[in-house]
Parts: C-alpha cells; structure tokens; sequence
C-alpha cells in the first residue's frame, strides 16, 4: 500500500510538472513567477469541483464569495478561459452544464447561484425571485472527485441586481455563457458537444436580442461596473455583446447554419452602427449613454475605448485616432497597475450613484483598476501587436501579487497611487494573467517584437 501511495504521488508530480513546462518557457522572469503563483496557488486551489463536477471558486481559499456558489458572469467566464488554456477541458465542459441548468425559459442566465434554500432579503438578494428561479441539478458521474460532488442539490440563480432602478449586470450572465460555448468548442473541435448544446446558446442570443432598445442599444446598464452602475446603455456592454453575436454566427457556421449564421452578424453589424453613431465623440469614445442625460463624457478616456478596439466596433480611422491617445494616457495605469476604468477617477457626479441605503463603500468602487478592464486592454494590444506594452503590463500585475496573491480592486489615490482592496486571493487577475499569457505566446516566450 505505501508503495502504491508513493507511485500515485510521485505521477502526480510527474504530471503537475508537464502541465507546467509552458510555464518555464516565459522568458521574463517577474512574469514567469507571477504566472507560477496565479495558476499554483490562486487557479489550481480554487478548482475544488466539491459540490458538482466542473465547480470552482473564485477565490483561492473559497472565502470572500462563498465555497458554494457559481459566478456564470464575469468571473467564472475568465477562469473557465484560464483553464481551458491549462488543458481542463472536461471540467469546463460540467461547469458550463451546471450554468445551462440554471437558464430561464426566457433564455436568461443569471449571473449568481446560490444554494437552493438561500431566502431573498432586504438587502443584497432583494432581487432574488424565489422559488420561480430554484432548479435542481443532478450532476454526472465522475470518478475520482469528492463524494459531494454527486448530489443532487437545489440551487437558485440571481438574474435581478440589488440596485433595483438601473439592474446593472443584467446582460453579464448571458453574454458570458455565449462566449464560454465559443471558447469551448475552440478548445476541443468538438462538433457534437455543440451540437447538443447549440440551441441553449441560441435561445441566449434570442433573450439578448429582445434586451435591444429602440435607440439600437443593448440596454443593461453596466456591464461588470456596479457603484456607480452605468445608468443606461452602457459602452462595455454594446463591445461584449457584438463579440456574443459574432460567435453565435461563428457556431452556427461550424454545424452548416448559414441562415441562422447571417441573422446574427446582421445583428452584431446593426448593433455596431448604433454603437458608433452614439458612442464617437470624435476622437474618443463616451464612457455610456444614461438613461435621461445621454452620453457621459466627462470622466476622461474610458475602459470603452479599449473595448472598441478589442472587439473591432472601432472603424480604422477611428483606431488611428484612438490608439495614440490610448497608450500614451498614463493615468490607465495608476500607481503603475493596469488598467483602471477610467483616467479621471475623481470626476463622479452624485447623481451616478443610486444611493441605495444598504449598500457599504464607495459610491465609486468599481473605478478601479481590475483585471477585466485589464484584459479589454490586452485584447487591443493583441490586436494591434503591441508586445511591448502587453509585457510590461504582465509585469506589473505580476509585481503586484502579495505572497502570490491579487486583491480584486486596486483603487486610485489622489497622490497617484492605488490602494489594494476587497477579498484577498480573488482568482480574476490570476485568471487574466495566465489567458494574457497564453494568448500571447510570442509576446513572452521570445520576448516583444
């Protein structure tokens, strides 16, 4: 027995050092380490799957946001791209069948799940619909996890924000599941995982397309921004939603869908064209366009830009003009720490915030720098081939980490700074490094062009 136990370690062993072998091909060594640490002590930990097969925790230890809960927004949707690129195709693959359970008939996806018996509150659940959004999920049988992992459990998903009059993030949950299915079937080829899945993508692009407003905007209110919440049609949100109609055209393409393939990339086209139309200010990009004062422009360059650029909504001409004034605007990266949602944090008028009288911290929490502003940036430099600059921000980030860990915020100081706040050894920025990486090979393993 202790001879089989030392075998099964030493293969362990074996195996965690192939799985790693990318990683001692980054030729930078600040980046190197900050990429050891994000996958050895943030990504591997968090991946638990201890309450169903393909669960993890967004944070290293479980804490801060729960040991129990799902993020199908913003948050899992980085880390399933991180582990994916790591080769965890099959837990991918449950986590994203856990999400599908959780979808309305409506083709909605929430982006929170709790435990089934979690009871809607005054406060922070108070958009909970209980018990119209409880589902039960049996998991699939797989060998070698926790006992746990196999129960059937009820569960409930989050579709309606606590800042009742705008409902930030109400597009998060969906547009991340679209892109999650893409960055799936681009990681496996596989023709009949898509097929068996394609017509919950789709019924998401259809919730999605009757969320477009008159103005030809997708309404939501902020994307991933929540203190203040982006009262209205938010830039970040038309950028990612583009991207979400894109793929769905590019998955039904790969099963022979032409015609279902056009009605999407006309509508990411059309999209586009209400987009620009709203959104130029002629040399830059508003920040969102509110529901009563139109476009809001006045709190510098915005994380929008980035997007525009990221996701191909900015015309050529206007990426010529843009892009200077992005890369040179040192204020993006505050304290040295990219990249903040906007350069003039201090700029905030009361009438963004709802005042919602519950609601602790700032009123401008979210202007900050995140690693998801961060990777809209990473996404432009990809596209534009700036090496150099996707580099020196993975160094930065790297530097960053304390005893190996991130903050999920650093927010701006009056002095230039930034200061390190919310729950320690949250997995975003650890989930961004690595996608950052590994999308840029060239950039890091032999050095900027």
């Amino acid at each position: 027995m202790r001879l089989m136990l030392t075998l099964l370690a030493m293969m362990a062993v074996n195996r965690m050092q192939t799985e790693n072998d990318w990683i001692q091909k980054i030729a930078d060594p600040e980046v190197r380490a900050g990429v050891k640490a994000a996958v050895t002590q943030n990504l591997l930990p968090a991946a638990t799957e201890r309450v169903y097969p393909g669960h993890f925790c967004i944070n290293a230890d479980g804490g801060g946001f729960g040991s129990d809960t799902t993020w199908p927004g913003l948050d899992s949707w980085q880390m399933a791209g991180a582990y994916l690129l790591m080769g965890k195709t099959r837990m991918v693959k449950d986590y994203f069948a856990f999400v599908r359970a959780s979808q309305r008939k409506d083709g909605n996806i929430p982006f929170a799940i709790f435990s089934g018996n979690t009871q809607r509150g005054d406060t922070y659940l108070r958009g909970l619909n209980t018990p119209a959004d409880v589902f039960t999920y049996k998991p699939p049988v797989r060998d070698g996890l926790p006992a746990s992992s196999q129960e059937t459990r009820t569960w409930v998903g989050l579709f309606r924000h606590w800042e009742l009059v705008s409902n930030p993030l109400s597009t998060l949950g969906p547009i991340c599941f679209v892109l999650t299915a893409k960055e799936i079937f681009q990681a496996t080829s596989d023709k009949q995982w898509l097929a068996e899945n394609l017509s919950s993508v789709e019924a998401v692009g259809h919730y999605l397309k009757s969320q477009i407003s008159p103005n030809g905007l997708l309404s939501g209110s902020g994307f991933y921004t929540e203190k203040p919440p982006r009262n209205g049609w938010d830039g970040v949100t038309q950028c990612y939603a583009v991207e979400a109609f894109h793929d769905l055209g590019t998955l039904e393409t790969t099963l022979g869908r032409r015609d279902q393939a056009k009605e999407w990339r006309n509508t990411a086209a059309g999209l586009t064209k209400s987009f620009n139309k709203l959104f130029w200010m002629g040399d830059h990009l508003a920040e969102y366009i509110h529901v009563d004062r139109g476009a809001i422009d006045f709190h510098g360059l915005s994380d929008t830009n980035w997007a525009a650029i990221a996701f191909g909504l900015a015309t050529k001409s206007q990426t010529n003009t843009l892009w200077l004034k992005l890369v040179s605007e040192k204020a993006f990266w505050p304290g040295g720490m990219p990249t903040s949602t906007v350069t003039k944090p201090f700029s905030y008028e009361p009438w963004e915030d709802e005042k919602v009288p519950f609601a602790s911290g700032s009123a401008t929490n979210d202007v900050a720098s995140m690693g998801r502003v961060w990777y809209l940036e990473a996404l432009a430099c990809k596209r534009m081939a700036d090496h150099a600059r996707l580099l020196e921000a993975a160094r930065q980030v790297s530097k960053a980490a304390e005893g190996g860990f991130w903050r999920e915020r650093y927010h701006p100081q009056p002095d230039g700074s930034v200061h390190p706040e919310g729950s320690l050894k949250y997995c975003e920025y650890p989930a961004i490094l690595v996608r950052v990486v590994l999308e840029n090979q060239k950039a890091f393993t032999r050095g900027p062009n």
